[in-house]
């Protein structure tokens, strides 16, 4: 009953957006399906994280009913964790003090996707057993990928990375939409020859170190949505990312004024998750070289505090925020660095 009524609450929603989305989201289900969602997690860390996967069983989706996800693919002895920034995966590692966390997905069985508009009868499965090296070792557990060639959308259940699924399809969709921060510069101007007309060899002007034709710089990370969805497709954890700007300007001394701003992010969740979101900007100046840095990051965590506290460390153009999380993070923005010169 726990697992019907855990569905049904966002069955209908979650029916019309498969209907309408399923080909924007899934442009076509192929063989493979898990093995690209592994070598996009891969890629994501830069292959320091590596997967092997082996088919050891499938068939159709309804040889599975009445029994748990659990029972299926086995309860997990590890977690495969990273530290998530912009994207990235770093500092992969295995876990094996599971303490508490979510059980609802090893609970739930295949019957749950009736009521989200993804017809049992119609899915086929595929039980998979994954070697997982993570920073020299090696180790296996099985996964489930299942899919619907109608509906042109297929999932991955791995009970060893939480949200496996979602991190790559954030990955996915921010590729899509060509997400990196946008670049702006500002011409220097150009010298003035003196009055009487003599010829000069070199006429200097105050520039940027990085690139002499340009007084100023800055990136902007534009805001950002990310999402985390259990097996069925219901979002458990938003993040609303806020937008960031670093930026470095020479001033009519030539020394470097540094801007930007860190909007502030919120975050969410649903069944047992706890998020927190944190933000601030910095400063410094040494010398004629300065430093602007704008960061936010949302912590999620599972049956506990989830946090994204920062302060400020260093000074002059050495300064940088200092992060303290606990769970899962995403960040958005960053810092930028450059020196005023005469060129």
């Amino acid at each position: 009953m726990k697992k019907t009524v855990m569905v049904s609450a966002v069955a209908m929603g979650l029916s019309l957006a498969f209907s309408a989305n399923a080909q924007a989201a899934q442009p076509s289900v192929t063989k493979g399906y898990a093995e690209g969602v592994y070598a996009e997690y891969s890629a994501a860390s830069d292959r320091d994280m590596r997967f092997e996967v082996k088919t050891l069983a499938s068939g159709n989706l309804k040889e599975l009913e009445g029994r748990s996800f659990g029972e299926i693919v086995g309860m997990p002895r590890y977690h495969i964790e990273a530290s998530e920034d912009r994207f990235k995966l770093r500092n992969g590692r295995f876990n094996e003090d599971l303490g508490q966390f979510d059980r609802s997905d090893l609970d739930g069985g295949v019957e749950g996707f009736d009521e989200v508009g993804l017809p049992v009868a119609m899915g086929s499965y595929r039980r998979l057993a994954v070697t997982a090296s993570v920073g020299g070792r090696a180790r296996v557990h099985e996964a489930l990928e299942m899919c619907w060639q109608e509906q042109a959308h297929c999932v991955v259940f791995d009970p060893s990375i939480v949200f496996l699924d979602s991190i790559v399809q954030n990955r996915r969709q921010a590729a899509a939409a060509g997400y990196a921060p946008t670049v702006r510069y500002e011409l220097r101007p150009q010298p003035v020859r003196p009055l009487d007309g003599r010829a000069t060899a070199t006429l200097a002007a105050c520039a940027l170190a990085s690139d002499p034709r340009y007084i100023s710089k800055w990136l902007t990370w534009a805001p950002w949505t990310q999402k985390y969805k259990n097996v069925y497709g219901m979002t458990l954890v938003t993040k609303n990312l806020g937008g960031q700007q670093s930026g470095i300007r020479c001033d009519a001394s030539c020394n470097p004024a540094p801007f930007g701003y860190s909007n502030s992010s919120s975050a969410s969740g649903t069944l047992g998750y706890g998020t927190d979101c944190g933000n601030k900007y910095t400063y410094g100046k040494s010398g004629r070289t300065g430093r602007w840095v704008a960061e936010t990051k949302c912590a999620h965590r599972f049956s506990g505090s989830a946090r994204a506290d920062v302060t400020v460390k260093g000074t002059g153009a050495s300064v940088n925020l200092a992060w303290d999380t606990n769970g899962g993070i995403d960040s958005n923005g960053g810092y930028f660095t450059d020196t005023c010169g005469y060129f």
